[in-house]
C-alpha cells in the first residue's frame, strides 16, 4: 500500500479570509491524497469551523506568539512527535519561525505560500526590523516559496535573483461549473427586496480597510441619488457592520448588507456588475469567481488585480470615483457601450480549480 505524504499545513484563522478558503477547497477535493493535519495559529473559532471541522482531519489550534521561546519549543516537539514530510505555512513572513523550527526538526519539504499582497509590521523600526528577519528565514528556511500571484512574490522578495528556482507562482483554482449554474434571479431578488428591473451593484469581500468599503459607499451613494432603481448588495464578513454609514449616507432603502454568505454562486448571478476597488490584494478569488460567473467587473488597477484583467479599459485607480460612476452610468443606459471584455478560454486555463490544485499538490508532494 502506497504510504500517504504526512503534510502539515499552517494557516492564521478559521474565519472567511481568503487563505482559509483556498484551503478549504483545495483539501475537500484532495484531502484523501495526503495524511493531514491543520494546525491554527490562534485560539479563536471563525466562519468556517464547522466546514474544517466536517473534513475529518485533526483540527488543532496552537498560538506561536512573536518571542514567546516556550511555544517555539512546543511548535519543535510537536514536528519531531509527529514526523512530518511536508509543512506548508500561510503565514507569509510570520511563517519565518515554523519554518525554521520545521528545518531544526528534520522536515524536508518546507514550503511557505504567500497569499497577501501587503506586509503586515510598518509602522515602527522595530516592527519593521523584526519583519525583514522573518522574511530572510522563510527565504533562507524554506525549501519552496509559492505565491498566488506575481506581484506578491515582487513584492516580498524584490531581492531575488530573477531565475530563482526557489519560488513559483501557483493560481488561484475556481471550480466554473459551480458558478454556471442557473438559478431564479427573480426569486433571490425578491427574497433581498430588490426590483426585478433593478440594476444591482454588487461586492463580496470581508469589511476591512483594504477592501475600500468606504469608496465603494460613495459611489453608491452618489449613483442611487440621481437614480433610485439602482442597488447596492455587500455581501463579506462584517458588512453589517457598515448600516450607520449607510444610514449616515441616506442609501438604506437600496442597500442590502449581507454579511457572511455561503451561497455565493447564486447571489453574483443577480449582479449586474461587480464592483471591486480593493487597494491591496493577493490574488482575489472574488473577483475571479465574478468573471467566472459572466457579471461585468470594475476593478482597481492594482498589479495583483492587472494580473488577472488585462484590459485596461475595466480597471480604474482604487480613489477614482468620477471616472467609475461616469463607467457605469453608461453600463447602465447601454450596456454594450461599456468598453472590456473577458477571454473567458484564458480565464479557464488560468484559474481552473482542478489543474491550479493539482499543481498545488505537486509541490506537496515533492518531498
Amino acid at each position: 500500500m502506497e504510504t500517504l505524504c504526512k503534510t502539515l499545513f499552517l494557516i492564521p484563522t478559521v474565519d472567511s479570509g481568503g487563505i482559509e478558503t483556498y484551503l478549504l477547497r483545495f483539501l475537500k477535493t484532495h484531502k484523501s491524497q495526503m495524511d493531514v493535519t491543520i494546525l491554527v495559529r490562534t485560539y479563536n473559532s471563525g466562519d468556517l469551523y464547522n466546514e474544517y471541522k466536517a473534513l475529518d482531519i485533526p483540527l488543532l489550534f496552537m498560538p506561536l506568539g512573536y518571542l514567546k521561546i516556550g511555544r517555539w519549543w512546543k511548535y519543535y516537539r510537536f514536528y519531531k512527535r509527529n514526523g512530518f514530510d511536508t509543512i506548508c505555512d500561510f503565514n507569509a513572513n510570520m511563517a519565518g519561525i515554523p519554518v525554521w523550527l520545521a528545518y531544526l526538526a528534520g522536515i524536508k519539504n518546507r514550503i511557505t505560500f504567500y497569499r497577501q499582497g501587503k506586509d503586515h509590521f510598518r509602522t515602527s523600526f522595530l516592527k519593521r526590523a523584526y519583519n525583514n528577519l522573518l522574511n530572510r528565514m522563510v527565504y533562507r528556511y524554506s525549501t519552496k516559496i509559492l505565491a498566488n500571484s506575481k506581484s506578491a512574490i515582487n513584492f516580498f522578495f524584490s531581492y531575488r535573483k530573477q531565475d530563482d528556482s526557489k519560488f513559483k507562482v501557483i493560481n488561484n483554482g475556481v471550480d466554473f461549473n459551480q458558478f454556471r449554474k442557473k438559478i431564479n434571479k427573480t426569486g433571490l431578488r425578491q427574497r433581498l427586496a430588490i426590483p426585478a428591473n433593478a440594476f444591482v451593484i454588487g461586492h463580496i469581500g470581508r469589511l476591512d480597510k483594504s477592501k475600500n468599503h468606504s469608496t465603494i459607499l460613495k459611489v453608491a451613494s452618489e449613483l442611487i441619488r440621481c437614480n433610485q432603481n439602482i442597488y447596492l448588495v455587500l455581501c463579506g464578513n462584517g458588512t453589517e457592520k457598515l448600516i450607520d454609514d449607510v444610514n449616515i449616507l441616506g442609501i438604506s432603502e437600496n442597500v442590502r448588507l449581507l454579511g457572511y454568505r455561503q451561497d455565493i454562486p447564486s447571489l453574483l448571478q443577480i449582479f449586474d456588475l461587480f464592483y471591486f476597488p480593493s487597494i491591496t490584494e493577493g490574488q482575489p478569488n472574488a473577483l475571479i469567481e465574478a468573471m467566472a460567473a459572466g457579471v461585468p467587473v470594475v476593478a482597481s488597477n492594482i498589479e495583483p488585480v492587472k494580473e488577472i484583467i488585462s484590459d485596461s479599459s475595466m480597471l480604474f485607480n482604487p480613489f477614482d470615483t468620477a471616472n467609475v460612476i461616469k463607467y457605469i452610468r453608461v453600463m447602465i443606459k447601454d450596456p454594450s457601450q461599456a468598453s472590456g471584455c473577458i477571454n473567458m478560454n484564458e480565464l479557464y486555463r488560468s484559474f481552473n480549480a482542478a489543474l491550479r490544485f493539482d499543481d498545488f499538490l505537486k509541490e506537496l508532494e515533492n518531498v
